[in-house]
């Protein structure tokens, strides 16, 4: 009798699992292991993350955008779920550049190899589905020729060319940073040419995405990797585009599932230091 009763909760506990799963990860076999061992928790560990984020009930994000962000920290991590939610968030009406767009944003806080994981999910994806092309922006620019043009105006002093490199990374990241500082002293060139990307590329354009969520998808990375300062700056930021705070709440909440409590965490340390300033 007992026994029949446990089947009954794994059955009962693999069929919520695969209601609310929305192809979370390529294999759930796994799943269906966690369910025959320990039912009661994993129903309860579903309910409270991702299962909590129905498709089909949007809250304070679209699904679409949660799953964009979900790819995100997943590239980051270098997990195979990188594909699948960038699958999902291309079901949801995302487009392979806006999924290029995160996956780029996401090099400033989680490094170049973020970019490649997520670049072979997309090669992936184009590879498998036959309807997917390229979309140009509005806007295009030669980094090599604004760096050629640099590099051949010897008018400028050194001092120049810090306070104009410094003036530039300040204005695009929209704080100062004294650490940032120094390093342009002590090489400028280096940030001369970085600052197109990990600061200047995204900064005052209109690219593929909202500019809200090429700030969230840096903000989760930065919350997950414990950069509370830096987090703490750009949560700010978003909040200066036009996000509220339930809204990056939220991102924060996505992100438990691929990234653990430690991003809610740091969000909300983030915001609430944000409230208690306004306070």
């Amino acid at each position: 009798m007992e026994e029949e009763k446990r089947q009954n909760r794994v059955t009962e506990t693999k069929q919520i699992i695969e209601d609310d799963w929305d192809d979370a990860t390529p294999d759930n076999t796994w799943l269906d292991f966690g369910c025959e061992w320990d039912p009661d928790y994993m129903e309860a560990w579903l309910t409270g993350h991702w299962g909590f984020f129905k498709a089909d009930q949007p809250r304070h994000l679209d699904h679409k955008t949660r799953e964009m962000i979900v790819a995100g920290v997943l590239a980051c991590r270098d997990r195979p779920g990188a594909y699948t939610h960038a699958k999902n968030a291309i079901k949801h009406g995302a487009s392979v550049n806006d999924l290029l767009e995160v996956f780029s944003v996401a090099v400033g806080a989680g490094g170049s190899p973020t970019l490649m994981v997520g670049l072979d999910s997309l090669r992936r994806i184009v590879n498998e589905e036959s309807n997917h092309n390229p979309i140009d922006r509005d806007w295009k620019y030669s980094v090599r020729k604004e760096m050629e043009e640099v590099k051949n105006n010897t008018s400028e002093t050194r001092e120049e060319k810090i306070n104009r490199i410094t003036k530039k990374i300040q204005n695009d990241m929209g704080y100062k940073d004294e650490a940032i500082e120094y390093g342009i002293n002590l090489d400028p060139d280096f940030f001369e040419v970085n600052s197109r990307v990990y600061w200047g590329f995204f900064e005052g354009k209109r690219g593929h995405l909202d500019p809200i969520v090429r700030m969230m998808v840096s903000i989760v990375i930065m919350a997950y990797r414990g950069m509370s300062e830096e987090l703490y700056e750009n949560t700010k930021k978003a909040m200066k585009l036009g996000a509220t705070e339930m809204q990056l709440l939220e991102a924060f909440e996505v992100c438990v599932t691929p990234g653990g409590m430690v991003v809610l965490h740091e969000g909300l340390r983030a915001l609430k230091r944000i409230n208690d300033e306004k306070e």
